[in-house]
Parts: C-alpha cells; structure tokens; sequence
C-alpha cells in the first residue's frame, strides 16, 4: 500500500525512527504553498513551517507531536479585501496499522452505537502501509485552523433595515401568469 501523493507530502516510515524518536523539521516550498492555497480556497499561503518529534507507539504505531506556523492571505467576507491571518498551532497524533484498530473503530455500522468520551486519549489513525504523511497531518490541522470567516479589522457586516429592499431583489410572482389564466377560465 503506497501513500496519496498530498501537496506537501514529508513520509515518515516506522523503521527509520529509532526507540527514543526522532525529529523532523520541515519548511514547505512554494510549489506546496500554491498548492495548499488552492486546496483551502485562499488568496495565498506564504508560509508553513516547524517541527515534529515521531516516536514509536505500541511497538508497531508511531506517535507525531508536532508545532508549526503559517501565515495565509484569505479575503474579508465583507469587503474582499485581504486578511493576512498568522497561525501558530500543535497537535499530537497518533497511528497504528489499519490491522491493529478495531474495525467497528474505522467504520460504524448502520445504526452502530456511537459513543465519545471526550476524557479518552485520541483514538489512532490508520497507518499507511508501514508509514505515515507528517506534512498531510500538518495540512489537516492547518485547514482546521484557518478562519472560516476572516474579516479585516474594524469592519463588521450590517444587514439592510428591515422594510427597506433592493429594487434588484423584488421578484415577481412565478404564479402570477397562472392566477391570469385561472381568472380567465
């Protein structure tokens, strides 16, 4: 089983982290960062980098801890004018071979129970093959981080008062013709 080809793409395989773990420093490149733009649907991506430290977990699994910081360029939902948003986050994730994971874990059935205990330890995601994607996860965790409704500072929206419509906004009735028609019966 081979990894999917991602934008910014840094594999780690469980055989070349030794014991006590190793650490990965990483600085995407412009190919990346367009890329990573264009996936998110921003004006840019200018910068993504940082470290992580895999290490091994449960003998088979890895464990990633990772920091890292960006800088992306979106436009405001209000004016569209663009808003540089600075990102600095950290996560910690865990993985397993897909064989080792409780199948009812990957995919509950139809009308499975589902339950959360939000004080547990995160649940492992599958490994692929014998390795994992450490800028995949990096880019997983900076789309959950990007500012869904970035706005430029000091502007807010403000609904039009009620009453008051745009004269580009009134439609006329679809079923105003057949009321005609009807009448004419």
């Amino acid at each position: 089983m081979t990894l999917p080809d991602t934008e910014f793409s840094q594999i780690v395989t469980a055989n070349e982290v030794p014991p006590n773990g190793t650490e990965i420093k990483f600085v995407a490149d412009v190919a990346a960062l367009k890329a990573l733009a264009q996936r998110y649907d921003v004006l840019e991506v200018t910068r993504l980098a940082g470290t992580g430290r895999v290490r091994p977990y449960r003998k088979a699994g890895l464990t990633l801890e990772c920091a890292f910081e960006a800088e992306v360029i979106q436009a405001c939902v209000v004016t569209l004018d663009p808003v540089r948003q600075s990102i600095a986050a950290s996560f910690t994730q865990r993985y397993l071979p897909a064989h080792m994971i409780e199948p009812e874990a990957l995919e509950p059935g139809i009308g499975a129970e589902v339950t959360i205990d939000i004080e547990a330890e995160d649940a492992p995601e599958p490994m692929t093959g014998n390795a994992i994607d450490v800028g995949e996860a990096v880019a997983e965790q900076l789309a959950l981080a990007i500012d869904p409704y970035p706005r430029k500072q000091g502007v807010a929206f403000e609904a039009p008062p009620e009453g008051e419509e745009d004269a580009s906004e009134i439609r006329p009735n679809p079923f105003a013709a057949l009321e005609k028609l009807k009448k004419n019966y």
